[in-house]
């Protein structure tokens, strides 16, 4: 590690450990944030690629060409469906109820539920610097870490409410509202009626 004072030190591996990067990252944004954690932490998380010092992680896109094809639906060559998607979490083990398969339905971006495009996984495995399941795997709990950054869950809040939601449809009713809601939060959460726009007659 760089010639830094002890309590710097400590800053450096802090820091590591919260946002998943590099010495060289750690000490670059922290040093343009004045020493001070937070501050630096909440910088690089709204603008990763200003304070990003590490060598940029290169995927092989044959690989992962590979790797979607061998989830895609046969009958619809540019879709990863539902059967394929329940095969590509076991092989992450994951089951379909964790927190962890809707960050990585935001980190793809995905459109539709139960379905990721060629484009929307190729995208997010790229922008994740993985290319394979072995790798994807190892990033899993920096995911979940990035959620603790406030822009970054207010992100990852806005996609699900979208993500949730059917074909053309403007709101989510209440009980699906709660169900995806209690993904974006560690407690059980009461959601207002007001929030969520409900079938018309329900009280």
């Amino acid at each position: 590690m760089h010639k830094l004072k002890s309590s710097q030190r400590d800053k450096v591996k802090k820091f590591i450990a919260f946002t998943q990067t590099g010495e060289n990252t750690a000490i670059f944004c922290l040093s343009q944030n004045d020493w001070k954690l937070d501050l630096a932490s909440d910088n690089y998380f709204q603008n990763p690629d200003v304070y990003f010092r590490e060598p940029k992680i290169s995927v092989d896109k044959k690989k992962l060409e590979q790797l979607f094809n061998r989830y895609r639906d046969p009958s619809e060559p540019d879709k990863m469906t539902a059967e394929g998607i329940m095969r590509f979490l076991d092989d992450l083990s994951l089951s379909p109820e964790s927190k962890l398969v809707l960050i990585i339905a935001w980190k793809f971006r995905a459109a539709t539920q139960c379905e990721f495009t060629r484009d929307e996984f190729m995208s997010g495995m790229t922008e994740m610097g993985c290319d394979s399941i072995e790798k994807l795997k190892a990033r899993l709990p920096s995911l979940e870490i990035e959620l603790k950054d406030q822009l970054r869950f207010k992100d990852f809040y806005h996609f699900t409410f979208n993500y949730a939601k059917n074909p053309g449809q403007k709101g989510l009713d209440l009980d699906m509202a709660i169900a995806y809601w209690k993904h974006c939060s560690p407690r059980e959460v009461q959601v207002p009626r007001s929030v969520v726009h409900l079938p018309s007659g329900t009280s």
